[in-house]
């Protein structure tokens, strides 16, 4: 091709992508589920280079805050008010490190009772509700050990009858194939005609669920089983396993069952027929890390968790629920859940959400209008647990692909604003994770870090990542119980 027919299709070409780049929304075209890009002529010529949040500080300043019960008196010093003030000084050097609860006087004074409570009560629960952020039993994981370690206490605590995660680092799970989990969050199962779905949100049978308004008829026997083993990569405390409760109601018909502990037939007994709210509770012999139950009859309980724990000490229950925003406890039957509430007497209620909202928030009056219904699952949570304290966890930071770069959801901030308002404005502490991993794009640096600390997705933390943040957040926790021991020498 001559040289000046080669010119005339280079600037041909030219002109062309410049009528693209000016017909094409800075935003990008839609087209058939794909947002089409084209570069403006400022980022043809001066590329826009995306600020990402330094974290190094955050990663090289990480503290256990259990070390500093731990300081050494400087034995070579014959003033104690000098190893004192050595070890104030250190202390308060490492509290510049934490990112602290947020908290009014009235969600201080909550969350001085369940300190309390640590102190007056020989069994205390924890009940940790998240989203996907906690999957597998991460970040309570992690958690729950350091609580136990400090405070006593053993096992996972309430689990499903059924594992709808394919990994959960706490135990080992197995089912037979007949069983189905029946969550109210998400996709909720019309062939249940009742809101009875227990403080998990989630209930599981092995047999369809039997319609209310038709007699029940014995016509098709069942046999199920299920089994809860320790992990050999868990922490130790949750391997032990001291006492059995199964929480169940509404079979429609006598369901006889079978609890081993390790290969031995602990107990055997009948789940009685039409019963509302039921516990089977069942302590364990000594040395046990694996249970199992066998279930026969015509129909199925609906089963709202199975709890392995201590009779002592602490128990820290991790409560995943995959994809929902946190706004399901006011759909459940209050009477009935309330039941199982004051069966499992939480002294803490951690809520961990609104990761889940952000792809459809669009603009501020969305997130208020989350942060509005949000408060108004804190305040049914109050009514079930009126004795104990909660606290709210905000989102992560999360990222979203604009053009080439990983960017904050830019209403990200909005929402974390409308949930701690919502926090403390009902008298709940809040922590927020987002600033507390480094706020506004602080996710790439997590999913950079050597080794990984967050998930390609940009969402999720890695498993590093979840046992670092879950320190972060119980450092924090540990601050205010340093608080009120100190207050109340």
């Amino acid at each position: 091709m001559k040289p000046f027919k080669t010119l005339l299709f280079t600037l041909f070409v030219f002109v062309l992508l410049a009528g693209a780049m000016w017909i094409t929304p800075d935003d990008g075209l839609e087209v058939a589920g794909f947002t089409f890009h084209m570069p403006t002529a400022s980022e043809m010529f001066i590329p826009e280079d995306v600020e990402y949040a330094d974290i190094s500080d955050i990663l090289d300043h990480q503290v256990d805050i259990d070390s500093m019960a731990e300081l050494e008196i400087n034995l070579f010093s014959e003033d104690d008010t000098i190893a004192e003030e050595i070890a104030r000084a250190s202390y308060d050097s490492l509290v510049q490190s934490i990112h602290q609860i947020e908290l009014t006087d009235e969600g201080r004074q909550n969350l001085k009772q369940f300190f309390d409570k640590l102190h007056t009560e020989k069994l205390v629960r924890i009940m940790h509700y998240g989203d996907s952020q906690l999957e597998g039993d991460r970040i309570t994981a992690f958690l729950r050990n350091k609580l136990q370690t400090r405070f006593g206490g053993t096992g996972p605590g309430l689990r499903p009858a059924l594992q709808p995660y394919d990994y959960v680092f706490s135990a080992v799970q197995e089912n037979s194939v007949n069983w189905q989990r029946y969550p109210i969050y998400g996709k909720v199962d019309s062939t249940v005609e009742h809101n009875r779905y227990g403080v998990m949100a989630a209930f599981s049978r092995y047999a369809p669920p039997a319609s209310d308004s038709i007699p029940f008829v014995e016509s098709v026997p069942y046999t199920a089983y299920l089994s809860i083993s320790k992990s050999n990569v868990s922490f130790k405390k949750t391997q032990e396993y001291r006492r059995l409760r199964m929480f169940y109601g509404n079979e429609k018909s006598p369901v006889h069952f079978q609890l081993f502990a390790n290969d031995s037939q602990v107990m055997e007994g009948t789940l009685p027929a039409n019963l509302d709210y039921g516990v089977v509770s069942s302590l364990l012999p000594d040395s046990t890390d694996r249970i199992s139950i066998r279930f026969t009859g015509f129909d199925s309980p609906d089963l709202y968790g199975i709890e392995l724990a201590d009779t002592a000490g602490v128990i820290v229950d991790n409560i995943a629920l995959r994809g929902s925003s946190g706004v399901f406890f006011t759909k459940t039957d209050f009477v009935h859940t309330a039941k199982m509430y004051r069966d499992l007497n939480p002294g803490l209620v951690i809520l961990q959400f609104g990761g889940n909202v952000m792809p459809y928030i669009k603009d501020e009056k969305a997130a208020k209008n989350y942060g509005r219904w949000f408060g108004q699952q804190i305040q049914r949570v109050k009514q079930y647990c009126p004795n104990a304290a909660v606290l709210v966890i905000g989102p992560s930071d999360m990222s979203t692909k604009v053009k080439d770069k990983y960017v904050t959801y830019e209403l990200l901030p909005d929402v974390v604003s409308a949930l701690k308002d919502v926090a403390l404005a009902n008298g709940c502490g809040y922590w927020d994770m987002y600033q507390a991993m480094g706020g506004h794009n602080s996710m790439p640096g997590w999913v950079n870090a050597v080794p990984e600390l967050a998930r390609p997705d940009y969402v999720h933390f890695s498993a590093k990542g979840a046992r670092l943040i879950a320190n972060m957040f119980y450092n924090a926790l540990l601050l205010e119980y340093n608080k009120y021991l100190e207050e109340n020498k």
